[in-house]
């Protein structure tokens, strides 16, 4: 009876030491294998755990963090995209209906053709919008390189806004040179941008001052300035992700 009582003992004691010595690696699966799409925000917990399982903990925590902030962006983007899309296919929509509810003369009918033509010329750049995006995050998106004027560009961004600064009676005003290399396509982009937005925000008969400048070196500057509400301080970090808008009806 003393070997087999002798046996069992060991095989208990054997057994408690590696379950004991499992237990924080046990805990950590658990913890892994709690995380899923819905709970992108759970971190596993570094404390009380072996020096060499809080440093893989750090490292899958970080892991998490970009992924956790990639779901986010992806879910801002199919939000963002459905209301891009929605206002453009309501207004064809309810014109289209309109129009087909009496008879209508030849002259009324081409201008709600083309006034149709322009909501799709508009779902058309927003669509090659979207493509670009997608290439840009891939790698995908092909650059040329030309030498591109800023002040001349910029002048022909705020003729193109003219309309718009017309309607609020701002004054768009360019002022300085430089000439640098890039891609035109997304140099007018950048600049659009971010002369849209300051026109969009700028007071009533107010002014948006464009300033460009370049250093000896060659380096440029192109710097954007209006006279606006305040940003509130806890969304300023957020004014640069991708469709973040501090309006949070986004009302148009």
């Amino acid at each position: 009876m003393g070997l087999p009582f002798l046996l069992a003992a060991v095989a208990v004691g054997a057994w408690l030491i590696t379950r004991t010595g499992l237990a924080p690696l046990l805990r950590f699966r658990r913890q892994a294998a709690s995380i899923g799409a819905r709970s992108l925000g759970r971190r596993i917990t570094e404390a009380n755990l072996p020096s060499e399982l809080q440093e893989l903990a750090r490292e899958l925590n970080a892991m998490l963090e970009r992924i956790d902030a990639g779901y986010r962006r992806l879910q801002e983007f199919s939000t963002e995209l459905a209301h891009e899309l929605r206002t453009p296919i309501a207004t064809l929509l309810g014109r289209s209906q309109v129009t087909l509810s009496q008879p209508r003369r030849p002259e009324e009918l081409r201008d709600v053709l083309e006034g149709n033509i322009e909501e799709l010329e508009r779902l058309s750049r927003l669509i090659a919008d979207m493509l670009f995006i997608v290439q840009a995050d891939h790698g995908q998106a092909l650059a040329c390189h030309e030498r591109v004027h800023l002040h001349e560009e910029s002048n022909r961004v705020a003729e193109y806004l003219g309309l718009v600064a017309e309607e609020k009676g701002v004054t768009v005003n360019v002022a300085g040179e430089a000439t640098i290399d890039g891609d035109p396509l997304l140099i007018q982009r950048a600049v659009t941008n971010l002369l849209s937005n300051a026109v969009r925000h700028a007071r009533a008969h107010s002014v948006v001052d464009v300033s460009i400048q370049q250093d000896a070196d060659g380096a440029a500057s192109l710097a954007v300035s209006n006279v606006g509400d305040p940003i509130a301080l806890e969304q300023l970090a957020r004014l640069f992700d991708r469709f973040y808008r501090a309006d949070a009806s986004r009302a148009r």
